[in-house]
């Protein structure tokens, strides 16, 4: 999509979350973030034998990888005028 298709400014304070910590605050349910510390539990395991396994530290190996393998391209027209306040 292009920017002129962006409905709501709103949307770029979510991406801009996710450019700046690696998540929507909120976006996921308890059980979804359980979950998913679930997923990484072997990995953290590996990868961090000396930290404590709790769900603080699952979810935070957890956005570390995320953040690590998230790429994100944001592309806007320099000719749109909502352009130098964005």
């Amino acid at each position: 999509f292009t920017d002129a298709e962006i409905k709501s400014e709103g949307f770029l304070e979510y991406m801009n979350s996710i450019l700046a910590t690696g998540e929507v605050a909120g976006l996921f349910q308890k059980d979804e973030r359980d979950g998913m510390c679930a997923e990484v539990r072997n990995d953290f395991v590996k990868d961090r034998p000396g930290q404590d396994e709790n769900l603080l530290n699952l979810y935070g190996y957890f956005l570390d990888r995320l953040r690590d393998n998230l790429h994100i391209v944001f592309c806007f027209s320099p000719v749109n005028a909502k352009f130098p306040i964005r």
